[in-house]
């Protein structure tokens, strides 16, 4: 660690440089300093990996561990390095059981660009969601069944909240994660060739007996609002989950899962 341009070892937590970071849970804050906060060796090893992110810096904690390699990862991330004692470590992380690992970066560009060639695969369009946590969920879940393009179909929605980046387990930055609108992404998708299918309680034809091989993209809303008018009127077909109980849907996370893995078991 020594032969880092920037090393350094903080013991209070009164330090600007500490408070700067730790700050960075807060949306206000990220949009001020144009960067967001980043936990977990297993979230900060795969935003590594996607060559998405640009590190600012590396706060780190050895007292905190539960691997081997957790140096190795702070090495290689080239960013300015601060190491702080467990107690105040844990008054930073946002975790219950933190690891030792808490990084700063500058926030990436999720925006949908004009040129964007898609490969064929699945994708997932998600229209609103009200818990962060829900949608870092469904990211891990697309990630697992080959959905690797994701439209974030809610332009305010908070893609860099530190329980959206917890919950996918890092996949937020390895997927292609874009974020427009619902009114941009149904016709991109369309004109790129793809069936667009919503998912909404109210369609007669259950999922299980749609045809949803080749290039198929799923419309999800939100799970307090459903979808809006523009996306029940433009998708191409709609289908529902059965409901046999007294509630009349299911968690937006779990609704999506169920589509996804059966869109994987028709496309082998």
């Amino acid at each position: 660690m020594t032969g880092k341009r920037y090393y350094l070892e903080i013991t209070s937590f009164s330090n600007e440089k500490l408070k700067y970071i730790s700050g960075l849970k807060e949306k206000k804050n990220r949009e001020k300093a144009d960067a967001f906060f980043l936990e977990g060796y297993r979230e900060i090893s795969r935003a590594k990996a996607s060559g998405k992110l640009k590190f600012e810096y590396i706060l780190t904690c050895p007292d905190c561990y539960l691997g081997e390699n957790e140096d190795e990862l702070v090495e290689s991330l080239q960013a300015k390095t601060i190491i702080v004692p467990k107690q105040i470590f844990e008054k930073i992380s946002y975790r219950d059981r933190p690891d030792g690992l808490i990084a700063t970066a500058f926030l990436p560009d999720f925006s949908l660009p004009e040129n964007l060639a898609l490969t064929g695969s699945p994708v997932l369009v998600i229209e609103g969601v009200e818990k962060p946590g829900n949608l870092g969920t469904i990211l891990r879940t697309a990630e697992g069944a080959g959905f690797n393009t994701i439209l974030v179909a809610d332009p305010r929605l908070d893609l860099l909240n530190p329980n959206v980046i917890r919950s996918s387990t890092g996949t937020l930055f390895t997927l292609d994660v874009y974020q427009t609108t619902i009114e941009r992404s149904i016709p991109f998708l369309k004109n790129s060739g793809y069936r667009t299918i919503s998912v909404t309680p109210e369609a007669k034809t259950i999922y299980w007996n749609t045809d949803l091989k080749g290039k198929i993209a799923l419309v999800f809303g939100s799970e307090q609002y459903g979808l809006s008018e523009f996306a029940r009127s433009n998708c191409d077909l709609a289908v529902s989950l059965p409901m046999n109980g007294k509630a009349d849907s299911l968690n937006l996370a779990m609704s999506a899962g169920i589509l996804m893995y059966e869109t994987l078991r028709q496309n082998p």
